[in-house]
């Protein structure tokens, strides 16, 4: 007697090679066999001219008190994701919003290193940058991330930060950009010298092809020989034409240099006044709450829930032309069969841009990618970057995290988290969830209460080994 059988879907599974109209069955929260005439089960599910693949991972999103918010979790629910990447935290936040906002999702959550926050400047000792990574390790965190683009340190701090990371085993990834360089296509530069060949995970390659420094088209380019020359780099890009920034203003100006980035890319001074008036002109859209979920405010209530909130809210640009978003999501390595970018993420989360089905399906229909090759970087890529062994495919035994959608209106239908069900006929039913921690974080989650999903970091810097030496 199986928990759950789900019937007649096309089943796609990159890692088994699997694409075909079948049954999948479920128990004890894992996949427990595939095939036709699987028998009884306590529950069944129809699953005719609809899409069965592994639980839909975002490699890097938002859901914390910084960026994204409480409502961050029920979004990406709503997106067919069944695991997803905090990428800035502060971890404390994304374990509260789990235990009271959970929809039943595994998240992960690496920790930003900022100074004013938990450096003292943007020039700490490296004695202050181990102290930092390890309380994030013992709240929670798998790892670390510099906010490079929006809190920067100086260069000689990031080259510290590398060795610190690299000397005891760190997670370390890194929104590019320098107290020298920004968010740009010099700052990727930049942050490839500094690492000197030391392996780190690369966030959202799209920020840094924006037509900045150089044209879109050589910025492309330029992105695509780093990342030849240095297989060692891992990363991921998003589908979106948005992106998500904070608006919070001191002393006149954006504090965020990404924010500043994005008023001077469509013309506007790099102030507070500056953004008021992106704000009425409908070019920066402030985040606004609204049944549940967050949307992009209309330029009046955009303006004065900004006001309202003295500047402190998130908001948004449309700042990522089509072609980066095009190339990276697409581009295979040179004399190989390899992607250049690893895996889809959204970078979305609280930030509404969550389109990992939608836009990915879209590559698909326009032939730009195979549907086994959506699968490998909407799931199973995305999950070996993080240690996931037993998410992304539908192996026997593997956790029971599937994500069922309409291929043709290119929307999630129904969605299972070790066969629990998180989305039901479009409707957000999971509540909890489960936190994405290592050894070190088991103690945090047993105080505040949630349940971890244990992970080894030694699998990641496994798998990267492993990708160097096939790319």
């Amino acid at each position: 007697m199986f928990d759950l059988i789900i019937h007649n879907g096309r089943v796609v599974d990159y890692k088994n090679h699997l694409d075909q109209v079948t049954d999948i069955a479920v128990k004890d929260g894992r996949i427990a066999s595939i095939g036709t005439a699987l028998g009884k089960a306590k529950s069944h599910l129809d699953a005719k001219n609809l899409l069965v693949v592994p639980g839909i991972v975002d490699s890097h999103m938002h859901a914390s008190s910084w960026l994204g918010g409480p409502d961050s979790l029920k979004m990406l629910a709503l997106a067919g994701v069944t695991t997803a990447i905090e990428m800035a935290g502060p971890v404390d936040s994304v374990k509260k919003f789990i235990k009271e906002n959970g929809t039943g999702l595994n998240i992960g959550c690496l920790e930003q290193l900022r100074p004013g926050v938990n450096l003292s400047s943007n020039h700490p000792s490296s004695q202050e940058i181990l102290r930092a990574v390890q309380i994030a390790l013992k709240k929670g965190a798998f790892g670390v991330k510099l906010l490079g683009g929006h809190y920067p340190l100086e260069p000689e701090s990031v080259d510290t930060l590398f060795s610190v990371c690299s000397e005891n085993g760190t997670f370390l990834a890194v929104h590019a950009g320098s107290t020298k360089q920004g968010s740009n296509i010099r700052g990727m530069e930049e942050i490839i010298k500094i690492a000197n060949g030391r392996s780190f995970h690369l966030a959202h390659i799209n920020a840094y092809c924006r037509g900045a420094v150089l044209s879109v088209e050589e910025e492309i380019r330029k992105a695509e020989q780093l990342l030849e020359e240095h297989p060692e780099i891992l990363c991921e890009s998003y589908l979106s034409p948005i992106n998500g920034c904070s608006g919070k203003c001191i002393d006149g100006v954006p504090e965020s240099g990404v924010t500043r980035n994005c008023l001077i890319a469509k013309d506007y001074e790099a102030t507070t006044e500056g953004l008021r008036r992106a704000i009425e002109d409908g070019a920066a859209f402030v985040h606004e709450r609204a049944d549940g979920v967050v949307v992009l405010a209309n330029k009046e209530n955009g303006l004065r829930i900004w006001q309202e909130a003295h500047t402190d809210v998130p908001m948004s640009f449309e700042v990522n032309p089509g072609l980066p978003r095009f190339y990276f999501a697409t581009q295979k390595r040179k004399n190989s069969n390899h992607f250049l970018v690893d895996a889809f993420c959204t970078d979305g989360g609280g930030i509404p841009r969550n389109v990992i089905v939608s836009s990915g399906l879209s590559l698909v229909k326009l032939g730009a990618i195979s549907l086994q090759e959506f699968v490998f970087k909407s799931s199973y890529s995305a999950t070996r970057l993080y240690g996931l062994k037993n998410k992304g495919h539908f192996s026997l035994g593997a956790d029971a995290d599937i994500t069922i959608i309409d291929f043709e209106r290119q929307k999630p239908i129904h969605s299972f988290v070790e066969g629990k069900e998180v989305l039901v006929d479009g409707h957000v039913k999971g509540t909890g969830g489960k936190f994405i921690t290592t050894n070190e974080g088991l103690e945090a989650c047993q105080e505040s209460g949630i349940v971890p999903y244990l992970i080894e970091l030694q699998d990641i810097f496994s798998y990267r080994r492993e990708r160097f030496t096939n790319n």
